[in-house]
């Protein structure tokens, strides 16, 4: 259990990991955040492409129990253009949750590789789902 992360954003990556092909070491992951101690955030954009894919896998139920435990954040322009310079033009959803991150100190978990170099600038926390699953599970 990690002892000074205590608020995450969880990408589609992961939800969809956890969704799309049985239970899953994924699904154990996101069932221990949805069930545990820590704060979980995302924005708007994210809670829509949560339901896209929820739609997608036959996630309803997961989305419910998601939607129940996630808090909806709204950046601030000072956060969402700290986090531009990080992502090509056509990542603005991607800036979008890197600035949710900066703006509430959480963690990202994901294993997309557009965040590496906001990660490697120390801007925000970026775990690769099986650091997440090392650390959490």
């Amino acid at each position: 259990m990690p002892d000074e992360n205590t608020r995450f954003l969880i990408d589609t990556n992961l939800f969809v990991a956890a969704s799309k092909s049985g239970w899953t070491r994924s699904t154990d992951l996101l069932i221990a955040l949805l069930e545990g101690p820590w704060d979980l955030v995302a924005d708007d954009m994210l809670i829509s492409e949560y339901g896209r894919y929820a739609d997608r896998f036959g996630a309803r139920d997961l989305l419910a129990l998601l939607k129940i435990k996630v808090v909806a954040i709204e950046q601030s322009g000072e956060d969402v253009a700290a986090c531009k310079p990080f992502f090509s033009a056509d990542g603005a959803a991607d800036t979008v949750h890197a600035a949710t991150c900066l703006h509430t100190g959480a963690t990202l978990i994901s294993n997309d590789a557009h965040f590496n170099r906001i990660r490697d600038a120390r801007i925000i926390k970026v775990w690769k789902i099986s650091e997440a699953i090392k650390r959490i599970l």
